[in-house]
């Protein structure tokens, strides 16, 4: 059975002046689905989502939630739930206060408010402090109240707008795991934003990628990291990012090459793309994909130079140089590899991804008028 849809935003336009913060941006979030909208500060996330709630008004575009338009449907008749950056409790009162106050708003009889309350805070592991004033909590706890508050009236949509963001890498991870347990737990739909890639790859069903105010790809974490369909989601997504090599295509006999700039190395791509093309490509590969040796393993092979060795755990991140690019290789540590020294790199051609530089969108057809390499 298809899920079905909660959220659908169609072609969805918002201007600030000569700024366009959306730009026709079309999605959907299906029943209980987590989606985040992920990018950089300024893409345009944020907004998408204050006109979700209905805090900011579409210029272009519609809302509908449950299969219902509610483009002029004020924001507390939305049945919307949503998570602020900084939390915003209320200090003064008590958590137990802060997470019956939707509760008590709706004028819910008392017995009942204590029955949501306590199971709410059983669910968020915060019972024990319900009696304490809600600022004088850490901001872990703070963000637990937030989302208690939030989700105890049931909302028919969750909204988390960047609520990691505030607190060290540590307490991070730890609420990482937490959010996607009661997300799960609860079963509610949910629309999440970041701009930390990480966050969205471990929480999401799906990522909206966004930059400047465009949808540029949406798709599963594995489709986004494994597919990127532009340069810059090839760059965003990934720790270190892809390698993105600049270049021309040459042909040699019945092989399709991509020659580097500034260098003679060639790299074979027979097959990998099927359209028209002139002009300089993108060669793209994560890290993690390529193999590094200190011999020539194969003739497909290219050679550099190995120019740094950057620790980052169970696993080291090589630099190496070959002609003016630098490539990065994460693999495990390797004994017989010295820097300032000649070393081969293999990379697997079912691993490549072409982009072409001039639309920083990847290619899937065959180029004609390639010139030969020399």
């Amino acid at each position: 059975m298809v899920p079905k849809v909660k959220l659908a935003v169609e072609h969805l336009t918002k201007k600030f002046g000569d700024l366009i913060a959306v730009n026709d941006v079309s999605f959907d979030v299906k029943v209980k689905e987590l989606l985040t909208l992920l990018g950089p500060s300024g893409c345009g996330k944020t907004t998408t989502l204050r006109c979700i709630v209905g805090l900011t008004k579409p210029d272009e575009g519609n809302i509908h939630i449950d299969g219902k338009l509610v483009n002029d449907v004020p924001p507390q008749k939305r049945g919307l739930g949503l998570v602020f950056q900084d939390y915003a409790v209320f200090p003064h009162m008590s958590v137990y206060d802060n997470i019956a106050f939707g509760l008590k708003i709706r004028k819910v009889p008392q017995p009942e408010v204590d029955e949501k309350v306590k199971e709410m805070a059983n669910l968020l592991g915060i019972e024990s402090i319900l009696s304490k004033k809600a600022g004088g909590v850490s901001l872990s706890e703070k963000q637990s109240v937030a989302i208690g508050r939030c989700l105890v009236v049931k909302p028919e949509i969750f909204l988390l707008d960047e609520p990691l963001s505030i607190v060290d890498a540590k307490v991070r991870e730890r609420m990482r795991n937490e959010l996607k347990r009661i997300q799960q737990e609860v079963g509610i739909t949910t629309v999440y934003v970041t701009h930390d890639q990480l966050e969205a790859m471990m929480l999401s069903d799906r990522i909206a990628i966004m930059k400047d105010g465009k949808l540029l790809q949406l798709g599963t974490p594995e489709e986004i990291y494994d597919n990127p369909q532009t340069l810059f989601t090839a760059g965003f997504i990934g720790s270190p990012g892809m390698n993105l090599l600049t270049g021309t295509l040459r042909k040699k006999d019945d092989k399709l090459l991509f020659k580097m700039s500034e260098d003679k190395t060639l790299v074979d791509i027979t097959g990998l793309v099927e359209e028209a093309l002139k002009g300089k490509m993108v060669l793209g590969i994560r890290p993690e994909d390529i193999r590094i040796s200190p011999t020539r393993p194969d003739k497909a092979s290219i050679k550099g130079i190995l120019d740094l060795v950057e620790a980052t755990g169970h696993k080291v991140i090589y630099h190496v140089k070959v002609g003016e690019e630098i490539i990065k290789v994460k693999e495990r540590m390797k004994s017989d590899l010295n820097v300032k020294k000649e070393v081969w790199l293999t990379l697997p051609k079912e691993k490549m991804h072409i982009f072409d530089k001039k639309t920083e969108r990847k290619m899937s057809h065959l180029p004609t008028k390639v010139k030969e390499a020399e």
